[in-house]
């Protein structure tokens, strides 16, 4: 099977609930305060994040603003053509992604024809509310359970879906409505979740992942590892879940201010 890649274009207007309790922002400004701070990123991928709620571990800081004429599939081959990738070796704040792993997703995208790209423009899409901020100005906002309805199974992966394992997400921090933000993100990439809950009893600052010595082998569990960065626990008995995810600390820190 061939690669596809589907490109999201948000409005820069549209306000965002920032990580680690900076507040609402436009989305505009989202980049410019991960720069400002130092954050090498990490505010800018769980923000959108959590605003869209598809897993984002990478990104790419264009070298210039879109155009008004540019279309969107010009603006990602821009950001990922080989000047783009020398411009990264010399100021390595541009983006997270390895060298080598950035010349690959460069040159898929290249050689890509149209039909195996999509694009989705948020802006032409009823997936926006009205809010109102703390000082009465009314802002435009994602409204996730739309989003979520729009984009379908299309972050979905198949042999995740296809290997159909039960995950049950236990949240073991003071900081409620961990496990939902973690249920949510993961079922849009195929994730199969059977349950959350709250663990009490659990103390642990990196992620856990539970289940039997075949299931730690599959790639539902090398997925989870590497987007949490969990540690694996061998279980040796049966349970009412194939897989058992404990949500730590470290995750908390996202909800938490500096």
């Amino acid at each position: 099977m061939r690669p596809s890649i589907t490109a999201v274009s948000i409005p820069s207007d549209v306000y965002v609930d920032v990580t680690r309790g900076y507040g609402a922002y436009p989305l505009s400004s989202v980049w410019k305060l991960d720069r400002i701070d130092k954050r090498r990123g990490v505010i800018f991928t769980e923000t959108l994040e959590e605003a869209i709620g598809i897993p984002v571990r990478f990104f790419v800081e264009p070298s210039k603003q879109i155009g008004a004429s540019e279309t969107l599939r010009n603006h990602i081959g821009n950001a990922l053509s080989f000047s783009s990738f020398l411009r990264t070796l010399v100021d390595k704040k541009r983006t997270n992604i390895h060298p080598w792993l950035f010349m690959k997703i460069s040159r898929a995208f290249q050689s890509m024809n149209p039909t195996e790209i999509s694009f989705f423009d948020l802006k032409n899409q009823a997936v926006f509310i009205d809010g109102t901020l703390a000082d009465g100005t009314s802002v435009k906002k994602i409204d996730t359970g739309k989003l979520a309805l729009l984009f379908g199974t299309l972050a979905e992966d198949a042999q995740i879906r296809k290997e159909n394992l039960r995950i049950a997400v236990y949240n073991t921090t003071r900081t409620p409505g961990l496990a939902q933000k973690v249920s949510r993100v993961i079922e849009s990439s195929g994730f199969h979740v059977s349950s959350i809950d709250n663990d009490e009893t659990v103390k642990t600052s990196q992620c856990i992942l539970r289940g039997k010595r075949e299931v730690l082998q599959t790639v539902t569990v090398k997925t989870l590892v590497w987007l949490y960065g969990c540690f694996i626990q061998e279980e040796m008995t049966d349970s009412r879940s194939d897989v058992t995810l404990l949500i730590g600390t470290d995750f908390e820190k996202r909800y938490v201010s500096y």
